[in-house]
């Protein structure tokens, strides 16, 4: 007798490199989609960090009535570390000695990171380099003293249009923005004329690709030796890195096409990486008295 069980029929090769050509159409097509979704998220929670760094300085203002300094002197702690206690890290604030220098703290001071001072579309705080790898030297020794590495972190204080504080005796200027070393007058919110909305207070900073953790782009947040790695300038001297590749020391993201920045409000706003370097200017001064055009 015949056995009724046919012989099973597989898959031709023809056929099966149908269907993994027709998989692959489907993954490309999904991959972009997929990339845009988690960069919207990402976004999204950098522009949250900045704002609850906004809101942080406002609490700032309103126990101390000013902002705080873009450090408190050369070689001591910056805005980064004594904002901690109004980001709820003030475990790693204790830790700090605001009357010793940078380069005296305990390793747990310096090196610890804060979450919240990472935007995810570049980094986070557990992505390697956590801690500097170049740049944070004394340099008033002679040679630079021995590397003291520092957390990093990619957001920046606004130092206005002149990337100075007001600490480097040898230059012979006044500092135009929102943030200035403590041993200047303070910088209040009433000082701000030009309209807390109207002004940057922080914004994600530059840092090209291939320099994590290396000053002078990305040196340890904390460390008031080096402002240029927790503070940056805005307008025709200092223009927003167009893509994250530009060797430039400014402001700057990894999200496509905009910088975001926490204005004085506490409210965030992303902003062209196109956007006219005078009109920048406008907004890093908070006390020009000039318009700002609609851009």
């Amino acid at each position: 007798m015949r056995s009724g069980r046919g012989t099973a029929r597989g898959f031709t090769l023809i056929e099966l490199l149908v269907v993994v050509s027709l998989v692959g159409v489907l993954l490309g097509l999904l991959l972009p989609a997929i990339q845009k979704v988690r960069e919207a998220a990402n976004r999204v929670a950098c522009g949250n960090n900045l704002r609850q760094i906004g809101i942080a300085l406002h609490q700032y203002h309103f126990d101390n009535n000013q902002l705080p300094p873009s450090r408190l002197n050369d070689f001591h702690a910056t805005w980064a570390v004594l904002l901690l206690p109004y980001l709820e890290e003030d475990n790693l604030f204790n830790q700090w000695q605001l009357d010793g220098s940078y380069y005296d703290q305990s390793d747990s001071a310096r090196q610890t990171p804060v979450r919240g001072y990472f935007c995810p579309s570049r980094r986070t705080s557990s992505t390697p380099p956590v801690v500097s790898i170049s740049g944070d030297q004394n340099d008033e020794q002679f040679p630079f003293g021995p590397l003291t590495p520092g957390a990093l972190g990619d957001y920046a204080a606004s130092l206005g249009t002149k990337a100075i504080d007001g600490v480097d005796l040898k230059v012979q200027d006044t500092p135009d923005g929102p943030f200035v070393a403590g041993t200047l007058p303070p910088v209040t919110f009433a000082s701000i004329t030009d309209g807390l909305s109207n002004t940057l207070l922080i914004g994600e900073k530059h840092v090209p690709l291939g320099a994590f953790g290396q000053g002078v782009y990305d040196c340890s947040l904390y460390n008031g030796d080096y402002p240029s790695c927790n503070c940056r300038a805005a307008g025709p001297r200092w223009p927003m890195a167009q893509t994250p590749a530009d060797n430039s020391i400014g402001f700057g993201s990894y999200h496509p096409g905009v910088c975001q920045f926490v204005m004085g409000d506490a409210s965030v706003r992303p902003i062209s990486v196109n956007t006219d370097p005078a009109i920048m200017a406008l907004l890093a001064n908070p006390a020009d008295g000039q318009p700002i055009p609609n851009f």
